[in-house]
Formats: structure tokens, sequence, C-alpha cells
């Protein structure tokens, strides 16, 4: 009978330090991938977050009012005009923002509200910025009192759209 050896040589220590170095590699490459999904993932979660918000002042400004005067029913504009409580008139309109499309290089709108006070005069304290980076606005008026909104609303981490159906203030039992 013959004696085994039982000596390590050296080919399959270089085989067991290959087969480390192999799993080490693969693992590093694994959590690097985790990372970069993570980041994107969370940077995506940040521009709907912000977006959201944003997105919730158009419609608060629009429940405010009480009946639709433009788009009229069935039609889609990029602006909105509608009657609010004490009647007062409110548009909801695009302007270009230079600033922001030179920064995120595209074209990019600032969504802009006004109320007017019945003087006749345009007045820059009665105009407020409801956001400063839209890329696009639609307002589809489904009855008068009723109108669907979709924007889309640019950071430099991307864009997000919305749609939604906003109710204006119902007015029916007030006196």
């Amino acid at each position: 009978m013959k004696r085994l050896n039982s000596a390590t040589t050296l080919v399959e220590v270089l085989v067991v330090i290959g087969l480390i170095g192999l799993i080490g590699v693969a693992g590093m490459r694994f959590f690097t991938s985790v990372n970069t999904s993570q980041k994107a993932f969370s940077q995506q979660a940040i521009l709907q977050m912000e977006s959201r918000k944003a997105f919730d002042q158009i419609i608060d400004q629009i429940r405010e009012g009480t009946d639709v005067i433009r788009p009229a029913t069935g039609e889609t504009l990029h602006y909105m005009v509608f009657r609010d409580l004490i009647n007062q008139v409110n548009m909801l309109y695009l302007e270009p923002n230079k600033e922001e499309s030179n920064r995120l290089k595209q074209r990019v709108y600032r969504l802009i509200s006004y109320c007017n006070d019945f003087s006749g005069l345009y007045k820059k304290e009665n105009e407020k910025i409801l956001h400063n980076s839209i890329k696009q606005v639609r307002f589809s008026s489904l009855s008068p009192s009723s109108v669907q909104v979709n924007a889309t609303v640019v950071s430099d981490k991307g864009e997000y759209q919305f749609l939604a159906h906003v109710g204006l203030l119902n007015v029916g039992g007030i006196e």
C-alpha cells in the first residue's frame, strides 16, 4: 500500500486563492450594482416627492374655484380660467423660464396663477408662481365644475408626469 501525501501543493494553494479572488470580485460587483440602483431609485423618489408637492399646489389652487370658464366643457387648453368663491377670475398659465431652461438645457416654463381684482389693471402682486419648472400642462374641462390636469414637472433629476381629475368647490348649498 502506498501512503497518501497530506501536504498541500503550491498548485492547490493557487487554485484556492484564485477562487477566493473570483468570489470577492463577483461580490464587489454585486454590491456596486446594488448601490448604483439604490441611488437611482432614491433620486427618482425625491423627484416624485418634489413633483407631488408642486402638483398639490396646482390642485389646491384649482379646488378654490367654483366654476370653469375656460377651457369649455370637452376642450383641452394649456391654460385655465375659473371663478373663485368671491367671484374673482383666476387664471393659470405658463410663462417661459429662461434661467431654468438654460440650467436644465431644455424648454421649461413657470406655472403662474393670476387673480383679477376687478380693477381693470394688471397688478404684479396678484401674480403667484406655483412652480418654476413645468415642461407642459394641459387642462381638460370635463364639466363646469371639474377639470382634468396633465402636467410634466422637470428637475435636474429627471421629469415626472401627473394626471389628476380635480373637482372645484361645490357651492350649491352656499347662499
